[in-house]
């Protein structure tokens, strides 16, 4: 898109805007200052606990007409400001696909839930068919008019939501981290897919995600990062590239950028840096790749050496659910202490059946798992608990106290460690987390 703005009135509008909720003694949001423009394609990217959904929640109207709070400055959309609106009017201008794709459908079949706007607003049948038809084609879903949403793969959920909002013809998709339940493939075709209707329509596209390397496989017009609720960068991702804004708000840069600085890759705008696809590496560049590359086989991307005796072996395991019907085969496995390893595949590989073998959730059919030269086939969940420690997709799904502090207390009490140990051990934990202020 054309960058120069100066003559277009934005389509969203903040203006010193705060936002606090109710609950909260401190503003969320804390003097958003942000002018986006028809047809821009804008990534807003932040930690957890940026504020990221609460901009969210503004933009959709959820804030202030669902979650109540304390509202400062000004927020309009298409000139208007939103306090003047109602969720059913924003809806209209801006339309929300959400990261959860399942709580989104309402239909018995895809056409049924492309069609429930349309149903709102009365739409004639004929006229609804046609524009459902339409809305089906442009995201590649003609064909699934009549299967039912929940028997869809995760892309073509998402495709049938994306056509849901379509179908209403808004000025603004706003996507709220479309890439959380997607493999690495998909995510690539969820952002080929975003990038063809931007093509298509020219619609003003708001991605809010976490993932900026998988976001990046798309070229974007500016890139909005928060930290604790305020916008500390507005820039091209060439210029972000080359900036410390990525580490200073404790966001991981694209493992690729990292990769040209330890080879020692001067990273400038001029090698155009913002996507892997767009880089411009002289000779010299290269052999300085290469050269890194080959120094790392015994070492970490820090230069630092692993052990030489694996901490974690895996030799020959198999599993399966059903009978004669694998899921892991023949998975042999080294890693040593230090190692940083990403288990990576699409949806369905066995990422998540792996890891439950590895805790002992589920008994491998065969083969062996050893732990410093200790065999874990025998060991129990308990056991091997006191070895591996397991997060969730879902952190909600681990979550079993009122308080974070006894959430984090939780396992040694367990195990009946002293109070005053599990004190100074929870302060040492919750400061690494970034979640000291939350112990009290």
């Amino acid at each position: 898109m054309n960058n120069n703005v100066s003559n277009i009135e934005p389509v969203i509008e903040f203006n010193n805007f705060s936002f606090r909720y109710h609950v909260q003694s401190e503003p969320t949001l804390q003097d958003i200052n942000l002018k986006i423009y028809p047809g821009q394609k804008a990534v807003i990217l932040g930690p957890s606990g940026s504020g990221k959904s609460t901009l969210v929640h503004c933009l959709n109207g959820l804030i202030p007409f669902a979650y109540k709070g304390e509202i400062k400055g000004s927020l309009k959309v298409k000139g208007v400001e939103t306090r003047t609106l109602d969720i059913f009017k924003l809806s209209k201008i801006v339309g929300t696909v959400l990261q959860d794709t399942d709580a989104q459908f309402v239909g018995l079949t895809v056409g049924e839930d492309i069609a429930f706007a349309l149903e709102n607003d009365c739409v004639p049948p004929q006229e609804m068919k046609k524009k459902v038809e339409e809305a089906a084609k442009m995201v590649g879903m003609e064909k699934f008019l009549n299967h039912s949403p929940f028997e869809l793969s995760g892309g073509q959920k998402q495709r049938t939501t994306i056509a849901g909002v379509l179908v209403d013809n808004v000025d603004v998709l706003l996507f709220d981290e479309p890439l959380a339940n997607l493999d690495p493939a998909t995510a690539k075709r969820a952002m080929e897919i975003i990038d063809d209707l931007h093509r298509k329509t020219g619609k003003t596209i708001i991605i809010v995600e976490h993932r900026l390397e998988d976001v990046l496989h798309i070229e974007v017009d500016r890139v909005i990062v928060l930290k604790d609720g305020k916008i500390i960068a507005d820039l091209h991702p060439h210029e972000l590239m080359v900036s410390d804004i990525l580490k200073g708000a404790g966001l991981r840069e694209p493992l690729y950028v990292s990769a040209l600085k330890y080879a020692g890759v001067n990273v400038s705008v001029s090698i155009k840096p913002g996507y892997i696809k767009t880089l411009e590496l002289k000779e010299e560049d290269k052999r300085k790749i290469v050269n890194w590359f080959g120094t790392t086989n015994d070492t970490g991307a820090d230069g630092k050496a692993f052990s030489s005796e694996p901490i974690l072996k895996v030799e020959n395991l198999n599993f399966s659910y059903e009978k004669n019907k694998p899921v892991l085969k023949n998975i042999n496995l080294e890693i040593r202490e230090g190692e940083m390893v990403s288990i990576v595949g699409k949806n369905g590989a066995g990422k998540s059946t792996f890891a439950k073998v590895l805790c002992g959730f589920v008994k491998e059919d065969s083969g062996t798992i050893t732990y410093k030269g200790r065999k874990l086939n025998d060991m129990t969940i308990k056991e091997r608990a006191e070895i591996i420690g397991f997060v969730m997709q879902n952190p909600n799904q681990m979550i079993t106290k009122a308080i974070v502090y006894d959430e984090i207390a939780l396992g040694l009490r367990l195990r009946k460690v002293p109070e005053d140990r599990i004190k100074e051990k929870v302060s040492e934990v919750a400061e690494i987390c970034g979640l000291k202020p939350f112990l009290s």
